[in-house]
C-alpha cells in the first residue's frame, strides 16, 4: 500500500501551492490527488483579478503576500502566472463610499499602496467612463490580473521537480480514520496510508469530509461569466475595474469572447475554512473560498504548509477555523458583497 507523509486532495491553486511549499521544505513524501487534471476545476475558470481591497485584516495580509509572490512568480516557481500589473479601481456610489474609505484606511495602516480617488481623478485614468452615479473609488496601482490555469500548473510542475507526486484522474472516496486520527485515504487508484491529509477540494469538500464524520457548511453555487468584446475602435481598458454601482467588473484581454459557467464553494459568512479539524487529528481543510480564493492561493500555500508541519504561519489564519460556525464566531466584512471581504 502506498504511503505518504502528507496527502493533499484537490489540484486547484490552493492544493498545488501547498504541495509546492511542502516539497520545497523537504517535508517527506507529498502526494496530491486530483479527480481530473491539475488546474482543471474552478481555478481555471477564475477571472483572475488580483486585488488587495478587503475589510478584514487577515485577508489583506494574505492578499498582500500573494501579490508579492505573483510579482516574482517565475523566480519562485520557474513557471508563469501570466500576471499583468494593470492597477485596480473599485468604483462606489456616494452611499458606499464611507465603507470603502474605511477599508482604504485599514489597508494603508497595513502598508498597502492605495488611495481614494474623486470622480475628477477617476476621469483622468480613463475619460471614457460615465461617472454620474459614482461617489469615488479606491485605487491600487500595484494590483492587476493573472491566469488561474497557468498559476496552478506552474505550482504543480515546481512541486513535481521538488519531489512531490501527483495522481491525476484519481478521485478521493473516503478519509480513513482510527481512534480519532487520520490513517489514510481511499481513492479510485487504491488506498494510501498517511497521518496527515489536507482536503482542498472546493465544492467537493463537504462530501469527502463527511466520510470522516465532519460537517463543513459549504454550498455549491453556479456562477456564470459573460465575456463581452468591445468595438474595435474602443481601445483597451488600462485598469482593472470593479464597479459596485452597477455590479460588474472588467479587465483588458485579447481574443475571442464568449462565456462559461463555474462553481463557487460558499460558506455562511463567505469566508474560507482553513486549518486543522479539531475532531480528527491530522486532518486539515482549505475550502469555501466563495469566489475569492485564487488571489490568496500563493500565500495560503505557505500558511497551510507551516500548519501541517506543526509550525506557526507568518500570517495568522486561525480565525478561519471550522469551529467558528459551531461557536457562532462568523466573520463579517463591511461590504454587502461577501466576495469583497
Amino acid at each position: 500500500m502506498p504511503a505518504a507523509d502528507v496527502v493533499i486532495v484537490g489540484g486547484g491553486v490552493t492544493g498545488a501551492s501547498t504541495a509546492f511549499q511542502l516539497a520545497q521544505r523537504n517535508a517527506g513524501k507529498i502526494l496530491l490527488v486530483e479527480r481530473a487534471t491539475v488546474g482543471a476545476g474552478p481555478t481555471a475558470k477564475s477571472i483572475g483579478i488580483i486585488r488587495l481591497h478587503y475589510s478584514y485584516e487577515p485577508l489583506i495580509r494574505l492578499a498582500v503576500r500573494s501579490l508579492e509572490m505573483f510579482t516574482r512568480f517565475e523566480e519562485l516557481t520557474g513557471g508563469t502566472a501570466d500576471f499583468t500589473r494593470a492597477g485596480f479601481l473599485l468604483l462606489a456610489t456616494h452611499a458606499q463610499l464611507p465603507a470603502v474609505q474605511e477599508n482604504v484606511a485599514l489597508q494603508r495602516r497595513l502598508g498597502v499602496r492605495t488611495s481614494i480617488l474623486s470622480p475628477e481623478e477617476i476621469a483622468r485614468l480613463d475619460p471614457r467612463m460615465s461617472l454620474d452615479d459614482v461617489g469615488g473609488a479606491a485605487f491600487e496601482p500595484d494590483s492587476g490580473y493573472a491566469d488561474g490555469y497557468a498559476t496552478t500548473t506552474s505550482f504543480a510542475a515546481a512541486a513535481r521537480r521538488a519531489g512531490a507526486e501527483i495522481w491525476e484522474a484519481t478521485r478521493a472516496e473516503r478519509i480513513v480514520t482510527e481512534n480519532g486520527r487520520v490513517t489514510g485515504l481511499d481513492t479510485t487508484r487504491g488506498p494510501i496510508t498517511s497521518a496527515r491529509v489536507l482536503v482542498a477540494a472546493g465544492p467537493w469538500t463537504p462530501h469527502l469530509m463527511s466520510t470522516a464524520g465532519i460537517n463543513v457548511p459549504i454550498q455549491a453555487s453556479r456562477q456564470q461569466v459573460v465575456q463581452l468584446e468591445p468595438p474595435a475602435d474602443f481601445g483597451r481598458l488600462e485598469v482593472v475595474i470593479e464597479d459596485m454601482t452597477q455590479g460588474f467588473y472588467g479587465a483588458s484581454e485579447a481574443g475571442v469572447r464568449g462565456g462559461y459557467a463555474s462553481v463557487y464553494d460558499i460558506t455562511p459568512d463567505w469566508q474560507p475554512v482553513l486549518g486543522h479539524v479539531d475532531a480528527v487529528e491530522g486532518l486539515s481543510v482549505a475550502a469555501g473560498f466563495s469566489g475569492h480564493g485564487f488571489k490568496l492561493g500563493p500565500a495560503l500555500g505557505e500558511c497551510l504548509a507551516a500548519l501541517i508541519l506543526g509550525e506557526q504561519p507568518e500570517i495568522d489564519i486561525s480565525s478561519f477555523a471550522l469551529s467558528r460556525f459551531a461557536s457562532g464566531r462568523l466573520i463579517r466584512g463591511k461590504h454587502i458583497q461577501g466576495i469583497l471581504g
